[in-house]
C-alpha cells in the first residue's frame, strides 16, 4: 500500500507523507487562526508551530525507530526513510510540544494560549495520523476468523507488514472517530470559554487512554513492557502525564482567578 499520490520527475510523494502534510497544515492554520483571533502578532506564533513541527518529525521517528529497534538496528539506512511511514505519535506530541515550547519562550508567544490553539490542532493531526497508517499499511488490528461475525464497519480484508491479506478489526476509522469525540469536547469548552490553559491536558489525557483501548486490538509489532505492548504502556504513561498537568495548570489558574478578584477594589455605599 502508500500509493503515490503525486510524481513530478524523480519527486514521489506517497499517500502517507500526504496525509501527515495534511494533518500539519491544518494545525499551523488552526494555531494562527487562534492566533488572529486574539490579535496576537503571526510571525512568533508561526514560528513556534515550525518548532513544533520539527520537534514532532524528529520525536515521532525517534520513538518509532526506539520502539522497532530490533529491526532498524539491522536496517540501519533506513532509519530515515520517512516516505514508507514509520511516526509514532507519543514522539510527535512529546517532541512537538518542547519543540513548539522553546521556541515560543525565545519568541515570547503566551503558552497557554498556545496549548489552546494546539488543543484544537490535536485531534485534527490524530485523524490524518490514522489516515497516514491505513494508507502506509501500519495501525491494522487483530485477525478475525470471519468478517461475517462482525458489522462491516468494524472489520476489513487487509495485509499486514508482511502483505499477507487477512480479515481484521478496522482501527484506522475507531482512532479517527475517537479524535473526532475529543475534537467535540474541545470545541464545546473553548466556545464556553472553560479551562482556559488547560484544554490540551484534558484532550491529550482522553484520546491517550482512547488509543490504550485500541491497543488491546492492534496486531502490528511492537516490544512487551511490563507484560504489556509497549505502546499502551506509552499510552498509560502520556495519560498520566497529562492529566498531572491539567491539574496543575488548572488549580494555578484558579488561585490566579482567585487572586485577581481579591485585588479588585470594593465598593462602599454611603450610610
Amino acid at each position: 500500500m502508500n500509493p503515490i499520490v503525486y510524481q513530478f520527475g524523480p519527486i514521489e510523494i506517497h499517500a502517507f507523507t500526504a496525509w501527515i502534510a495534511l494533518g500539519v497544515t491544518a494545525g499551523i492554520v488552526i494555531t494562527l487562526g487562534m492566533a488572529h483571533f486574539r490579535q496576537q502578532r503571526l510571525m512568533p506564533w508561526l514560528d513556534a508551530c515550525v518548532g513544533g513541527v520539527v520537534g514532532g518529525l524528529i520525536g515521532a521517528r525517534a520513538f518509532h525507530v526506539w520502539l522497532n529497534w530490533a529491526y532498524f538496528s539491522a536496517h540501519t539506512d533506513q532509519i530515515a526513510a520517512l516516505s514508507s511511514g514509520g511516526l509514532d505519535w507519543h514522539g510527535a506530541v512529546i517532541g512537538g510540544l518542547i519543540g513548539a515550547a522553546s521556541v515560543a519562550l525565545v519568541r515570547h508567544v503566551p503558552l497557554l494560549p498556545l496549548m489552546d490553539a494546539f488543543a484544537l490542532a490535536l485531534p485534527f493531526g490524530a485523524m490524518a495520523g490514522w489516515a497516514a497508517s491505513a494508507s502506509a499499511n501500519a495501525g491494522y488490528g487483530v485477525e478475525v476468523w470471519t468478517l461475517a461475525d462482525y458489522p462491516s464497519w468494524l472489520v476489513t480484508e487487509s495485509p499486514d507488514i508482511y502483505g499477507i491479506v487477512a480479515p481484521r478489526l478496522n482501527l484506522p476509522p475507531i482512532g479517527i472517530v475517537l479524535a473526532v469525540v475529543v475534537l467535540v469536547l474541545v470545541v464545546i469548552l473553548t466556545l464556553l470559554g472553560r479551562l482556559g490553559g488547560a484544554r490540551l491536558w484534558l484532550a491529550l489525557c482522553l484520546y491517550s487512554l482512547g488509543m490504550g483501548v485500541i491497543s488491546f486490538f492492534r496486531a502490528e509489532y511492537v516490544p512487551i513492557w511490563l507484560g504489556r505492548r509497549a505502546d499502551q504502556v506509552l499510552d498509560l504513561a502520556l495519560a498520566l502525564a497529562a492529566i498531572l498537568i491539567f491539574g496543575v495548570v488548572a488549580l494555578l489558574q484558579r488561585r490566579r482567578t482567585l487572586a485577581s478578584l481579591r485585588s479588585l477594589p470594593t465598593s462602599t455605599t454611603p450610610g
